[in-house]
């Protein structure tokens, strides 16, 4: 079962994806932050010094509202090299570290984005964390951020898992305005302006209406129809890529 007060690391595909964790951070920032590491995978390293220093910063920034000290995170980027939307080309790198990683410390549960199609860093993790969950026996937990759903303000789903995955997913429910760092969150990513301003809507919408998370406490690749998945339409990933992570680290 998922905890508020274990032990957690937090692996996240990108800056900026803790929007889809905001009130998972707030509560278990209540208990003391120490008890959370959180790692960020690829970073946008072909853009310049400047851009990606701004965009570390803006994550700081964003951290800080939860209460999250640097010192209990890792970029990947200072130890190789992951670059954003194409995780796929580091899997095993990216492997080989958080192998090491777990054998040098102790877990009770790990937290990161779901496979569901969304975006090919975000399905590539998560495949690499169910792997080492099956390694180390801790508890994963995967959470929705976005998917080729639709709604009235943007052409995918936000933090809603697909159809086919929703039957699937379990909840944990807060208190009412549980959601509204993810505003804040938005707002402090001057790097990613655009974006947020298309999830600013939703991210609205959940501050007053929503009190709850949903998450799953495993993957579910079949449930995902890759041909209209975003991954595939969008970021142009074959399903071979797919299909040779989960070969290459059986």
């Amino acid at each position: 079962m998922l905890s508020l007060k274990s032990k957690t690391l937090i692996i996240l595909p990108h800056l900026d994806d803790e929007f889809a964790l905001t009130p998972l951070l707030k509560e278990m920032s209540k208990n003391g932050s120490d008890s959370i590491k959180l790692i960020y995978c690829s970073e946008r390293i072909k853009s310049s010094y400047r851009n990606q220093k701004k965009r570390r910063l803006d994550n700081k920034r964003s951290l800080k509202l939860f209460g999250i000290d640097i010192n209990q995170v890792i970029y990947l980027n200072d130890f190789l090299k992951v670059e954003d939307n194409f995780l796929y080309k580091s899997n095993l790198k990216v492997f080989n570290f958080l192998k090491k990683l777990f054998e040098e410390e102790f877990f009770n549960q790990v937290f990161t984005l779901n496979f569901e199609g969304g975006h090919p860093d975000h399905d590539q993790l998560a495949i690499i964390i169910s792997n080492l969950e099956r390694l180390y026996k801790f508890k994963a937990f995967y959470f929705p951020a976005y998917n080729a759903g639709s709604n009235l303000f943007c052409p995918f789903s936000v933090l809603r898992p697909l159809k086919s995955q929703q039957h699937l997913s379990k909840n944990i429910e807060f208190k009412r305005f549980c959601w509204v760092l993810s505003l804040k969150v938005a707002l402090t990513y001057s790097t990613e302006k655009f974006a947020f301003l298309m999830l600013f809507p939703t991210l609205l919408f959940k501050t007053f209406f929503s009190k709850n998370i949903l998450y799953f406490d495993q993957i579910h690749i079949f449930s995902v129809i890759w041909e209209k998945s975003l991954s595939y339409k969008r970021y142009k990933l074959p399903y071979s890529e797919i299909e040779k992570l989960i070969n290459s680290i059986q």
